[in-house]
Protein backbone atom coordinates (compact mmCIF):
# COMPACT_ATOMS: atom_id res chain seq x y z
CA UNK A 1 0.00 0.00 0.00
CA UNK A 2 1.23 3.46 -0.86
CA UNK A 3 2.18 5.58 2.17
CA UNK A 4 1.07 9.17 2.77
CA UNK A 5 4.66 10.37 2.27
CA UNK A 6 4.82 8.70 -1.13
CA UNK A 7 1.30 9.58 -2.21
CA UNK A 8 1.81 13.06 -3.57
CA UNK A 9 -1.20 14.36 -1.61
CA UNK A 10 -0.66 17.58 0.32
CA UNK A 11 -2.81 16.68 3.34
CA UNK A 12 -3.52 13.41 5.08
CA UNK A 13 -7.26 14.11 4.91
CA UNK A 14 -7.23 14.19 1.11
CA UNK A 15 -5.06 11.08 1.01
CA UNK A 16 -7.32 9.14 3.36
CA UNK A 17 -10.40 10.08 1.33
CA UNK A 18 -8.72 8.83 -1.82
CA UNK A 19 -7.48 5.67 -0.09
CA UNK A 20 -10.97 4.86 1.22
CA UNK A 21 -12.26 5.04 -2.34
CA UNK A 22 -9.32 3.00 -3.66
CA UNK A 23 -8.54 0.40 -0.95
CA UNK A 24 -6.43 -1.84 -3.17
CA UNK A 25 -4.29 0.93 -4.63
CA UNK A 26 -0.53 0.51 -4.66
CA UNK A 27 0.24 3.95 -6.09
CA UNK A 28 -1.45 7.31 -5.84
CA UNK A 29 -2.59 9.29 -8.85
CA UNK A 30 -0.60 12.32 -9.92
CA UNK A 31 -2.02 15.35 -8.18
CA UNK A 32 -2.93 18.36 -10.25
CA UNK A 33 -1.56 21.64 -8.97
CA UNK A 34 -3.70 24.69 -8.55
CA UNK A 35 -2.65 27.97 -10.15
CA UNK A 36 -2.76 31.42 -8.56
CA UNK A 37 -2.54 34.19 -11.17
CA UNK A 38 -1.69 37.84 -10.82
CA UNK A 39 1.31 40.11 -10.43
CA UNK A 40 4.03 39.26 -7.94
CA UNK A 41 4.17 42.85 -6.69
CA UNK A 42 0.56 42.70 -5.45
CA UNK A 43 -0.03 42.49 -1.71
CA UNK A 44 -3.32 40.74 -2.54
CA UNK A 45 -1.64 38.06 -4.65
CA UNK A 46 1.30 37.27 -2.37
CA UNK A 47 -0.57 35.56 0.52
CA UNK A 48 -2.27 33.02 -1.76
CA UNK A 49 1.01 32.18 -3.50
CA UNK A 50 2.90 31.77 -0.22
CA UNK A 51 0.13 29.55 1.11
CA UNK A 52 -0.03 27.38 -2.02
CA UNK A 53 3.73 26.99 -2.18
CA UNK A 54 4.15 26.25 1.52
CA UNK A 55 1.42 23.60 1.33
CA UNK A 56 2.87 22.20 -1.90
CA UNK A 57 -0.51 22.34 -3.63
CA UNK A 58 0.12 24.90 -6.33
CA UNK A 59 2.15 27.74 -7.73
CA UNK A 60 2.13 31.20 -9.28
CA UNK A 61 1.43 32.19 -12.87
CA UNK A 62 2.12 35.73 -14.04
CA UNK A 63 -0.97 37.59 -15.22
CA UNK A 64 0.22 41.09 -16.06
CA UNK A 65 -2.77 43.41 -15.86
CA UNK A 66 -0.63 46.25 -17.21
CA UNK A 67 -0.57 44.49 -20.59
CA UNK A 68 -4.18 43.33 -20.47
CA UNK A 69 -3.50 39.69 -19.64
CA UNK A 70 -6.54 39.71 -17.34
CA UNK A 71 -8.84 40.69 -20.20
CA UNK A 72 -8.29 37.71 -22.50
CA UNK A 73 -11.30 35.47 -23.20
CA UNK A 74 -9.62 32.69 -21.22
CA UNK A 75 -9.10 34.85 -18.13
CA UNK A 76 -12.57 36.40 -18.34
CA UNK A 77 -13.96 32.87 -18.08
CA UNK A 78 -11.99 32.47 -14.87
CA UNK A 79 -13.07 35.84 -13.46
CA UNK A 80 -15.53 38.01 -15.42
CA UNK A 81 -14.70 40.96 -13.13
CA UNK A 82 -11.09 40.76 -14.46
CA UNK A 83 -9.30 41.32 -11.18
CA UNK A 84 -6.33 39.69 -9.53
CA UNK A 85 -5.65 37.29 -8.04
CA UNK A 86 -7.61 34.52 -9.62
CA UNK A 87 -7.28 30.79 -9.06
CA UNK A 88 -7.89 27.63 -11.06
CA UNK A 89 -7.90 24.25 -9.35
CA UNK A 90 -9.01 21.58 -11.77
CA UNK A 91 -12.48 22.60 -12.93
CA UNK A 92 -12.87 25.20 -10.19
CA UNK A 93 -12.24 28.86 -10.97
CA UNK A 94 -12.23 31.37 -8.15
CA UNK A 95 -11.56 35.06 -7.56
CA UNK A 96 -11.27 37.54 -4.67
CA UNK A 97 -8.15 37.22 -2.52
CA UNK A 98 -10.04 36.40 0.69
CA UNK A 99 -12.04 33.62 -0.92
CA UNK A 100 -8.89 32.20 -2.51
CA UNK A 101 -6.83 31.94 0.69
CA UNK A 102 -9.78 30.46 2.56
CA UNK A 103 -10.31 27.86 -0.17
CA UNK A 104 -6.64 26.86 -0.24
CA UNK A 105 -6.49 26.54 3.54
CA UNK A 106 -9.76 24.65 3.87
CA UNK A 107 -8.95 22.13 1.15
CA UNK A 108 -5.19 21.69 1.48
CA UNK A 109 -4.29 22.88 4.97
CA UNK A 110 -7.26 22.74 7.35
CA UNK A 111 -4.84 22.76 10.28
CA UNK A 112 -4.03 26.36 9.25
CA UNK A 113 -7.72 27.23 9.41
CA UNK A 114 -8.56 26.13 12.92
CA UNK A 115 -9.18 22.48 12.07
CA UNK A 116 -12.38 21.34 13.79
CA UNK A 117 -12.15 24.02 16.49
CA UNK A 118 -14.88 26.55 15.75
CA UNK A 119 -13.50 29.07 18.27
CA UNK A 120 -10.05 29.03 16.65
CA UNK A 121 -11.60 29.40 13.22
CA UNK A 122 -13.73 32.31 14.45
CA UNK A 123 -10.61 34.12 15.64
CA UNK A 124 -8.90 33.47 12.31
CA UNK A 125 -11.95 34.80 10.46
CA UNK A 126 -12.04 37.90 12.64
CA UNK A 127 -8.39 38.66 11.89
CA UNK A 128 -8.95 38.08 8.17
CA UNK A 129 -11.88 40.49 8.18
CA UNK A 130 -9.94 43.06 10.21
CA UNK A 131 -7.07 43.18 7.74
CA UNK A 132 -9.46 43.26 4.78
CA UNK A 133 -11.98 45.83 5.94
CA UNK A 134 -10.78 47.71 9.02
CA UNK A 135 -7.04 48.15 8.56
CA UNK A 136 -7.22 47.33 4.86
CA UNK A 137 -9.60 50.14 4.00
CA UNK A 138 -8.81 52.75 6.64
CA UNK A 139 -5.04 52.57 7.06
CA UNK A 140 -3.12 50.46 4.56
CA UNK A 141 -4.12 52.53 1.48
CA UNK A 142 -2.72 55.72 3.07
CA UNK A 143 0.73 54.13 3.42
CA UNK A 144 1.37 51.63 0.61
CA UNK A 145 -0.46 53.18 -2.33
CA UNK A 146 1.14 56.65 -2.31
CA UNK A 147 4.63 55.12 -2.31
CA UNK A 148 3.89 52.71 -5.15
CA UNK A 149 2.16 55.40 -7.19
CA UNK A 150 -1.11 53.47 -7.27
CA UNK A 151 -2.97 56.01 -5.15
CA UNK A 152 -2.79 59.59 -3.82
CA UNK A 153 -1.35 60.47 -0.43
CA UNK A 154 -3.72 61.35 2.42
CA UNK A 155 -4.41 64.99 3.23
CA UNK A 156 -2.44 64.62 6.48
CA UNK A 157 0.19 61.87 6.33
CA UNK A 158 1.29 62.28 9.95
CA UNK A 159 -2.29 61.87 11.16
CA UNK A 160 -2.79 58.85 8.88
CA UNK A 161 0.36 57.27 10.29
CA UNK A 162 -0.83 57.90 13.85
CA UNK A 163 -4.18 56.24 13.19
CA UNK A 164 -2.48 53.24 11.58
CA UNK A 165 -0.20 52.76 14.58
CA UNK A 166 -3.14 53.00 16.98
CA UNK A 167 -5.04 50.39 14.98
CA UNK A 168 -2.04 48.07 14.94
CA UNK A 169 -1.65 48.40 18.70
CA UNK A 170 -5.26 47.27 19.09
CA UNK A 171 -4.53 44.36 16.75
CA UNK A 172 -1.57 43.33 18.90
CA UNK A 173 -3.62 43.44 22.10
CA UNK A 174 -6.47 41.46 20.58
CA UNK A 175 -4.71 38.83 18.50
CA UNK A 176 -1.07 38.53 19.64
CA UNK A 177 -1.61 37.62 23.28
CA UNK A 178 0.16 34.23 23.31
CA UNK A 179 1.02 31.63 24.25
CA UNK A 180 2.23 31.19 20.66
CA UNK A 181 3.65 33.90 18.43
CA UNK A 182 0.82 34.02 15.94
CA UNK A 183 -2.80 35.10 15.68
CA UNK A 184 -4.98 33.60 18.39
CA UNK A 185 -1.94 32.33 20.27
CA UNK A 186 -1.10 29.74 17.62
CA UNK A 187 2.39 28.24 17.70
CA UNK A 188 2.68 28.27 13.90
CA UNK A 189 1.18 30.54 11.22
CA UNK A 190 -2.52 30.29 10.44
CA UNK A 191 -4.11 31.34 7.17
CA UNK A 192 -4.80 34.70 8.82
CA UNK A 193 -1.09 35.17 9.49
CA UNK A 194 -0.32 34.58 5.83
CA UNK A 195 -2.54 37.54 4.99
CA UNK A 196 -1.91 39.88 7.93
CA UNK A 197 1.86 39.39 8.14
CA UNK A 198 2.15 39.84 4.37
CA UNK A 199 0.33 43.17 4.49
CA UNK A 200 2.43 44.35 7.42
CA UNK A 201 5.66 43.27 5.73
CA UNK A 202 4.66 45.31 2.68
CA UNK A 203 4.53 48.50 4.78
CA UNK A 204 7.61 47.64 6.83
CA UNK A 205 10.21 48.43 4.18
CA UNK A 206 12.80 51.24 4.35
CA UNK A 207 11.29 53.12 1.42
CA UNK A 208 7.92 53.27 3.20
CA UNK A 209 9.48 54.96 6.21
CA UNK A 210 11.55 57.28 4.03
CA UNK A 211 8.60 58.38 1.90
CA UNK A 212 5.80 58.51 4.48
CA UNK A 213 7.42 58.53 7.91
CA UNK A 214 5.34 55.49 8.87
CA UNK A 215 6.94 52.78 11.01
CA UNK A 216 5.40 49.59 12.37
CA UNK A 217 5.14 49.34 16.16
CA UNK A 218 7.88 47.18 17.69
CA UNK A 219 5.55 44.28 18.51
CA UNK A 220 4.24 44.17 14.95
CA UNK A 221 7.80 44.16 13.61
CA UNK A 222 8.60 41.11 15.74
CA UNK A 223 5.41 39.42 14.54
CA UNK A 224 6.40 39.92 10.90
CA UNK A 225 9.89 38.53 11.56
CA UNK A 226 8.36 35.51 13.32
CA UNK A 227 6.18 34.85 10.29
CA UNK A 228 9.05 35.18 7.83
CA UNK A 229 11.12 32.75 9.90
CA UNK A 230 8.46 30.06 9.37
CA UNK A 231 7.38 30.88 5.82
CA UNK A 232 9.25 28.50 3.51
CA UNK A 233 8.32 30.51 0.43
CA UNK A 234 9.32 33.97 1.68
CA UNK A 235 11.62 34.45 -1.33
CA UNK A 236 8.47 35.27 -3.28
CA UNK A 237 8.53 38.68 -1.58
CA UNK A 238 11.59 39.62 -3.65
CA UNK A 239 9.60 40.97 -6.59
CA UNK A 240 7.44 43.14 -4.34
CA UNK A 241 10.34 44.37 -2.24
CA UNK A 242 12.43 45.15 -5.30
CA UNK A 243 9.54 47.10 -6.84
CA UNK A 244 9.15 49.15 -3.67
CA UNK A 245 12.92 49.76 -3.49
CA UNK A 246 12.76 51.23 -6.99
CA UNK A 247 10.52 53.98 -5.61
CA UNK A 248 13.23 55.30 -3.31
Amino acid sequence: MVSFIESGFTTRIEYEKWLAANPGATSAPAQAKLVVRGMAISHNVIPAVLLARDLGCGDFEEMNIMTGAHMTPEMLKVNPWHQMPNLSDGDLNLAESGAIVRYIAQKYGPHLYGGDDSAKRATIEWALEWISTNFGKNNFPNIWYPVTGFGPPPADQAEANKKAVENLELFEKQFLTGPGKFIGGASSPTVADYVVATKLHCINLPVIKAKTGFELPARSKIYVLDFLSQCKSKDFFQAHDGFLASKA
